[in-house]
């Protein structure tokens, strides 16, 4: 089998374990957004380092909940300065700014990404998020954190900081196939599984509203809008919508 075959193996035994081992905490999660949603909150998405790419996925996208924001802190996101957003998302103490600039209040809820579940910034960030009664919904990778020693002075990880949390079921370490010759494994594969999981979270929330009678706003791919002009009212309508409560929108 060539490594690339591997790797897609290796991804799909991940996507496997997600659904064999985090059904329960999809629904729960799943039922908190769609609660966010029928009582005209935001759901905010914030990652940082390539976490913040999870965030990025589900915001302005076709797809998804009109009500999503990426809270995206530019310089903890490593698209630029990479190297130094690195020691930035490492700092205590910075992230209850962040919440408090975006003005995150219930019935907002956050879902705040990790996949080491190591990095003080996120953990701060679910924390501050919590103090002011907002609910937080942890992703995160659980087996590789229990096996980290924590960065956080309080001892914690990411997981210890959210109302529910749910496991990518990824690889330890972040890496999936072993080429011969190599010390490291290749190929990342938490990226995936988290790409999955907010998506199939926000999807299953914008049933749940549909079951309970109430429509959500959910974005047209933009690109329809030149077969049919009313899609693209349709989404101007839902950003017209959010504008004045999403900084970045």
């Amino acid at each position: 089998m060539e490594t690339w075959e591997k790797y897609l193996e290796a991804e799909i035994s991940y996507l496997e374990k997600i659904r064999k081992t985090q059904r329960e905490k999809i629904m729960e999660a799943a039922e908190l957004c769609a609660e966010c949603t029928m009582n005209d909150g935001i759901i905010r998405v914030f990652g940082v380092g390539h976490s913040h790419l999870v965030a990025d996925d589900v915001f302005y996208r076709s797809a998804t909940l009109g009500n999503v924001q990426a809270i995206l802190e530019e310089t903890a996101t490593g698209n630029s300065e990479i190297f130094k957003s690195g020691f930035i998302e490492k700092l205590e103490g910075y992230a209850p700014y962040i919440v408090s600039y975006h003005k995150i209040t219930p019935p907002d809820v956050a879902i705040v990404i990790s996949n080491s579940g190591n990095n003080p910034m996120a953990i701060d960030f679910a924390d501050a998020c919590r103090e002011r009664g907002v609910k937080v919904i942890v992703l995160t990778n659980v087996e590789y954190s229990e096996t980290l020693k924590p960065r956080h002075t309080t001892g914690r990880h990411l997981m210890d900081a959210g109302d529910i949390v749910v496991s990518n079921c990824s690889a330890i370490g972040d890496a999936a196939v072993e080429v011969e010759g190599m010390a490291m494994k290749v190929g990342s594969t938490s990226s995936i599984p988290f790409i999955y999981l907010i998506n199939a979270i926000l999807a299953q929330a914008v049933d749940i509203c549909v079951g309970k009678g109430f429509k959500p706003d959910v974005y047209y791919n933009g690109s329809l809008r030149v077969n049919n002009p009313e899609i693209g009212k349709h989404n101007f309508a839902i950003v017209d919508k959010y504008y004045l409560r999403m900084k970045n929108l």
